[in-house]
Order: C-alpha cells, then structure tokens, then sequence
C-alpha cells in the first residue's frame, strides 16, 4: 500500500470507519458486542502495508478513535499504534492474504489491542468488558472479511 492510491484509500476508509463508528456502532450491537471500524479498517489495510504504514495508520486511528470517544487520546493512540505495528511485523512473514486471514487478523487485533486498552485505562468492570471483547472480536473479522476483498480489488488488481 503505497502512493496515492494508497494514501486516497486509507483517507476514505478511515473517514468512512469514523462516521459508522459515531453514528452505526451502536445499533449493530449483537448481545452486547459493537463491532469497532477502526480496528477494522485498521487491520485490513496494515495487512496491505508493512511495519511504518501499520505505525502510521495505527497512530491515526488511535487519533480518530480517541477523538470521537472524547476521552484521553493517549491511551486510544498508543495501543492503535502498537496494534498497526505489530500487524506491519506479521507481513514481514510474507504469506498470502485472502478473507479467512482478514478474520484472523482482525480478530486478534481487536483482543489484543481492546487487552492494551484494559490495562492503561482500566474499566468499572472488567468481566463484562472480556466478554464484550471476545464479541466485538469476532463481529470484527466476520466484518473484516467483505472490506478485505473490496480494499484488495482496489489497491491489488489482478494482472490482466
């Protein structure tokens, strides 16, 4: 994921993902489980990306994320940024992405990075907040998978 297309591509997403996420999340709750966007998007393009792209997308969706939660951006930017950067260091792997790995991914991002977010900024109850994660974990990937194919026909089109 380089150039302009690249950068056109990122911008949009992350703008779509912000809007679904202040104005769709919530009434797509599924037994208490709200998908995260962000994350979503997040995942999907640093599986497009390497370790710098995973740092800065994750940076900027930390920012957007703790910008539309109102909350201290610190601990939204932190754990994002990790989460990209991590994502950004499995590519280094060099395998072939295709929707099953966007599920996987996405899905052990959204635990992992919702674990990060546990720790810095702890919540009231921490029972609830697992289960919630385990959830939001899976509605994520099963999320992931369509955006996956969809950003993969745009930044990797087939050879012809």
């Amino acid at each position: 994921m380089t150039g302009i297309k690249g950068l056109i591509v990122a911008v949009l997403c992350l703008w779509v993902a912000g809007g679904c996420q202040q104005g769709v999340a919530s009434r797509m709750a599924i037994a208490g489980a709200e998908p995260d966007f962000l994350l979503i998007v997040l995942s999907v393009l640093c599986l497009f990306g390497n370790r710098r792209t995973g740092t800065i997308l994750g940076f900027f969706t930390g920012l957007i994320q703790g910008a539309l939660a109102g909350v201290n951006l610190a601990t939204y930017i932190v754990t994002r940024t990790i989460a990209g950067f991590c994502i950004g260091v499995l590519n280094t792997l060099e395998f072939e992405t295709n929707p099953i790995v966007a599920f996987i991914v996405t899905a052990g991002t959204t635990i992992v990075a919702q674990l990060m977010l546990m720790f810095s900024a702890p919540p009231s109850a921490i029972p609830p907040f697992l289960l919630a994660t385990i959830g939001s974990a899976l509605y994520n990937g099963a999320l992931a998978m369509p955006l996956h194919m969809l950003v993969a026909k745009l930044l990797d089109p087939p050879n012809r």
